[in-house]
């Protein structure tokens, strides 16, 4: 082979190394990393969360001291459908850094029925609109979601997935108990 070729090949060689390499790191940030915690808590990114208990939120009738009613769908907007019932999970939210915090509850939490079950999305929380914590502050809420569960099943471990910076860490949630029938 002439020189000129083996330059050219060496160059051909490189170039499509160093193409799979770049294709490898835009990969690796664009999946990010999953690790699990320990227990109930985790830490990220300045950031401390706790999950302090789970309970599933009774949502089909209206105790009115004479027995209750079944309330029609109509009656309750955004309410767990089919075989869904709400579930909300304590947690506590700390700002451990000595910047504000910035946070979306929505874009960074879901809940998992197993490590590598497909999340459910948050339907509501007891926040609202605040979206920062200044630094050494703490904020208690309830994260509501709706999952399905029959009553046959036993319900596998449950895990709070909080997400951010392509960064993932899944944190135990308590088992609840036995869920509620949902009726329509």
């Amino acid at each position: 082979m002439r020189p000129r070729g083996r330059r050219a090949a060496l160059a051909g060689t490189v170039a499509v190394l160093t193409a799979a390499s770049l294709s490898l790191v835009a990969w690796s940030s664009l999946t990010g990393s999953t690790a699990t915690a320990a227990g109930t808590t985790a830490r990220m990114d300045g950031a401390l969360v706790e999950v302090h208990s789970a309970e599933w939120t009774f949502m089909d009738h209206v105790e009115d001291g004479e027995g209750g009613f079944l309330m029609p769908d109509e009656m309750m907007p955004g309410a767990p459908t089919g075989g869904e019932v709400r579930l909300g999970v304590r947690v506590t939210l700390t700002n451990t850094a000595s910047r504000l915090y910035e946070f979306s509850l929505v874009d960074e939490f879901t809940l998992a029925r197993g490590r590598d079950a497909e999340p459910f999305p948050l339907r509501a929380d007891t926040v609202g609109q605040l979206g920062r914590l200044a630094p050494g502050t703490a904020l208690n809420a309830t994260l509501y979601f709706d999952i399905e569960v029959s009553a046959t099943d036993d319900l596998p471990p449950l895990f709070l997935r909080w997400t951010r910076d392509n960064e993932t860490v899944l944190i135990q949630v308590p088992t609840p108990g036995e869920a509620p029938e949902h009726h329509h």
